[in-house]
């Protein structure tokens, strides 16, 4: 299902530096060391060196993939080894489930471009985006798309909507991250914002330049992932 496009971003792949990071800025070591680590935590160690305003920051995928509060976010399948509930067999799962009603809006989790949408069994509908440092991005079991291949993308674009398409036992979205084509598990990075703000707080009493609606879909994790019963 083809929802009704948003405007494409005025801008260019060279304006949001999906392709050209690490060569304009190649005299930073911090900027080639993002491109080649694959580590959640050597990612998070680096950027603990950027400034809160740091354009690095903004290129990450460093959001919630979907337009839901705090309070309301539930992953239903981590990342990792699991019995597959409807195949019934122990296999990788590759990305992270997160629960939400049919129709939520789903978001991009940084700035980038459509690689394309496609059609599979397992995935039902999906979206694949490609990103800055080696990042890519996948969106599965929507029920409807509002992007189209090509397009460039501002994090928290909408691109479309929960479903259930392919197989799944009820409705949510199949989140996957990969880093220079090797999978990670997307969890952290749904919080990485966050945790940024986090430690500029503690360095300084405000912020600035950082919006409360932007605070308010990066939420803090509590230790553990919330897991939902269903």
């Amino acid at each position: 299902m083809l929802l009704s496009y948003h405007g494409a971003a005025q801008t260019t792949r060279d304006s949001l530096r999906v392709d050209s990071v690490g060569t304009s800025q190649a005299d930073s070591m911090e900027v080639a060391l993002l491109r080649t680590t694959s580590q959640y935590r050597q990612i998070e160690l680096l950027i603990s060196a950027f400034p809160i305003d740091s354009p690095q920051l903004d290129l990450l995928p460093a959001v919630l993939p979907v337009n839901l509060p705090l309070s309301a976010f539930r992953v239903s399948s981590p990342f990792g080894i699991r019995r597959h509930p409807i195949r019934k067999q122990i296999r990788l799962h590759a990305g992270l489930d997160v629960s939400a009603r049919s129709g939520t809006p789903v978001v991009a989790t940084a700035p980038g471009y459509v690689v394309g949408i496609g059609q599979t069994t397992d995935m039902g509908l999906f979206i694949h985006i490609k990103h800055a440092f080696g990042f890519e991005t996948y969106y599965g079991h929507l029920s409807g798309v509002c992007v189209r291949p090509g397009q460039l993308l501002r994090r928290g674009d909408e691109i479309g909507r929960v479903g259930m398409t392919g197989l799944a036992t009820g409705p949510h979205l199949h989140y996957t991250i990969k880093k220079n084509g090797s999978l990670v598990d997307p969890y952290q990075f749904c919080f990485l914002m966050r945790r940024r703000w986090l430690l500029y707080q503690s360095a300084k009493p405000s912020a600035e330049g950082m919006s409360t609606n932007m605070l308010s879909t990066t939420p803090i994790p509590n230790g553990s992932k919330p897991i939902s019963s269903n």
